[in-house]
């Protein structure tokens, strides 16, 4: 168990996870602080924390586990913030989407402390944010990517992959090269199509009459395009290159498409087709055996 989880944004990814570990019995006290003063008062009367902090810095003081819940873009300041009161014993986390550029801040401030801390993405979230969407259960039965460096200590390594499981996760270890690469394909560039598809829509003269024919099929395709902007953008210049290499791969497989429509190539757009559901039922069933 954790005397005191120091909570650095209180919002659905960071209240989830004090909520969680309040259920788990595995902290007995949670001190958070949020660049919203009402959204730290908000947190500590819906019972997610026990004390506000005025500052990241007050958070983390005589805290043995810290998580960073902000956007990826704010980890280099907030590190800068607390650097002063992590200790070697401290265990310290994150729950950004992209893993280089955490690491990277990590090792530019952390410095001699940097193997207290261990990068994590849990593989989970909803469209829609705030701490009064904070969930108990936001974790439960989903994967997490640990991207431990050279330099993490095996002790917190440890302890994160312990605290994690407790909280009903599969974790999983995985450099931070090969997260962000994967995650530009499975997650940052869906989400980029998303935003992109719903804009080309409202772009068009007729778009407001087109969305509202609209089904289920168009409803599930574009859910992720109500995501947080700020959110977003900062994911998608964080992972940059990787996002624009998996872009890339995705215009030629469009393009492929397309030139078949055109030369009206029905066998082999069928084929094709045929070869992306067969993709599909695959990987479907691989998910269905090993639930993330």
């Amino acid at each position: 168990m954790f005397e005191q989880l120091g909570l650095i944004g209180c919002g659905l990814m960071g209240g989830s996870f004090a909520l969680a570990l309040k259920r788990a019995g595995l902290v007995k006290r949670v001190v958070g602080y949020s660049k919203s003063p009402s959204t730290t008062e908000r947190a500590r009367q819906m019972g997610v924390i026990d004390v506000e902090a005025p500052s990241a810095l007050l958070a983390v003081s005589g805290a043995d586990i810290v998580l960073l819940a902000v956007p990826v873009s704010a980890t280099e300041a907030t590190f800068k913030a607390i650097r002063d009161l992590i200790t070697r014993d401290t265990l310290v986390m994150d729950v950004g989407s992209t893993k280089n550029d955490v690491v990277d801040a990590a090792r530019r401030v952390l410095r001699d402390n940097l193997g207290c801390f261990v990068p994590a993405h849990p593989v989970t979230g909803k469209e829609v944010s705030g701490v009064e969407q904070a969930d108990t259960n936001l974790y439960s039965g989903k994967q997490v990517i640990l991207t431990p460096i050279e330099r993490t200590f095996t002790v917190q390594l440890q302890k994160a992959v312990d605290v994690w499981t407790a909280l009903g996760c599969n974790v999983v270890q995985m450099s931070p090269q090969a997260h962000d690469a994967a995650y530009a394909a499975v997650s940052h560039l869906p989400h980029l199509l998303a935003f992109a598809l719903m804009n080309s829509i409202a772009g068009q003269s007729q778009g407001r009459d087109y969305l509202s024919l609209a089904g289920p099929g168009f409803r599930d395709f574009t859910r992720i395009a109500a995501s947080d902007p700020k959110m977003w953008r900062d994911i998608f210049v964080a992972n940059k290159e990787e996002l624009l290499a998996q872009s890339k791969i995705f215009q030629q497989s469009l393009q492929s498409l397309e030139k078949l429509l055109g030369n009206e190539d029905g066998d082999a757009l069928e084929n094709n087709i045929k070869q992306a559901s067969q993709t599909r039922a695959d990987w479907r069933m691989t998910s269905q055996k090993h639930p993330k």
